[in-house]
């Protein structure tokens, strides 16, 4: 991937609070206690405002490992580019397509997106593939899985990325021509996404081109990512975005806040799709990118010298990050081999 065709930036992660209102109305009152009513009703005004004020505007961080509900997501947040300190996963609303549910039953694959009751209740993955497709920051992931998930997993992993491809260049590389070929060859009951390095760049359009992040531009970018989502889950598979991790150039950092907004955005309204973010993971506690870290008490470089790729702690990282997530958000008992967690 060529630093000067990739963008990045953090994603829309979390859902919104939504304070509803009920309205309230009263019966008129007596004339000779109008002059108290006003004062009154003026005084419950200023305070229902007042509460608005302080309500806060960004939701707050969760430490929970489980994917949560975005049903009440309004459809302006969906595009923010807000702070990416926010939930880590977000499941579409709605019930669990049953072409999925179905096929990962029919061959005793038990991922599945209804939680259970309790932690002890989650069962071994059973016999499940895992076809894992990305650009070359999707290939990093990739490796670290391939690390992480080796021996009695019950997974099959399969990695299927292409270096400098996107959904934005179909000349290039089609991923939902290539996509369609790799489900009927490999039949997965989850299909791993992480791409979009390259997809800063401007989209043609019935023979015109637009810029990228235009209005034009997004509405057929979200176009492609759902077409990449239903592809998969008609298919009888569950998707697992993953978000691009914060960048080191600032200008291609920026463009991943857009990107990863539309990744959510599309997750929230496709059944059977879950937006996963890694923006935090590799960024410090003020939120800015950082080149290494403390990995299993052990200074380590996490990202590669071109600030957008990942070292091969950087890829354990990752790996690890997404296979912990993975079982909370499918509600199967899985850990990674071996473990890289940032301990600093």
């Amino acid at each position: 991937m060529a630093v000067g065709s990739n963008i990045a930036g953090p994603p829309c992660h979390g859902t919104r609070s939504l304070l509803r209102f009920e309205e309230m109305v009263s019966p008129p009152a007596p004339a000779r206690r109008g002059p108290l009513r006003v004062v009154l009703a003026v005084v419950l005004l200023a305070l229902v405002v007042a509460g608005v004020a302080l309500e806060p505007r960004h939701p707050s961080h969760t430490a929970s490992t489980r994917a949560h509900s975005s049903t009440t997501t309004s459809a302006a947040s969906t595009t923010s580019t807000a702070s990416p300190s926010t939930t880590v996963a977000i499941s579409a609303s709605g019930p669990t397509p049953p072409a999925i549910t179905q096929r990962l039953a029919a061959h005793g694959c038990h991922l599945r997106s209804a939680p259970v009751t309790a932690a002890a209740e989650r069962s071994a993955p059973g016999h499940c593939t895992v076809l894992e497709i990305g650009d070359s920051i999707g290939a990093d992931l990739g490796w670290g899985l391939a690390r992480e998930l080796v021996g009695p997993q019950g997974l099959t992993l399969v990695a299927k990325d292409k270096s400098a491809s996107g959904l934005a260049a179909k000349w290039y590389y089609n991923w939902s021509r290539q996509l369609s070929a790799m489900l009927a060859r490999h039949h997965p009951d989850l299909v791993l996404v992480c791409v979009g390095g390259d997809d800063e760049q401007a989209l043609a359009i019935n023979g015109r081109s637009y810029d990228f992040n235009s209005p034009q531009w997004r509405t057929r970018y979200e176009t492609l990512v759902r077409e990449i989502d239903l592809i998969a889950t008609r298919a009888g598979s569950y998707v697992l975005w993953v978000g691009l991790p914060i960048m080191q150039p600032a200008a291609y950092r920026a463009g991943v806040v857009a990107l990863n907004g539309i990744y959510a955005s599309v997750a929230r309204s496709v059944p059977g799709v879950t937006y996963l973010s890694s923006w935090t993971l590799f960024a410090n506690a003020h939120g800015h990118y950082r080149q290494g870290g403390v990995v299993n008490h052990v200074a380590a470089a996490l990202r590669a010298s071109d600030g957008i790729h990942f070292s091969l702690v950087g890829e354990n990282v990752f790996a690890t990050y997404v296979t912990v997530h993975l079982a909370a958000t499918y509600h199967v008992r899985l850990a990674p081999v071996a473990p890289a967690y940032l301990t600093g």
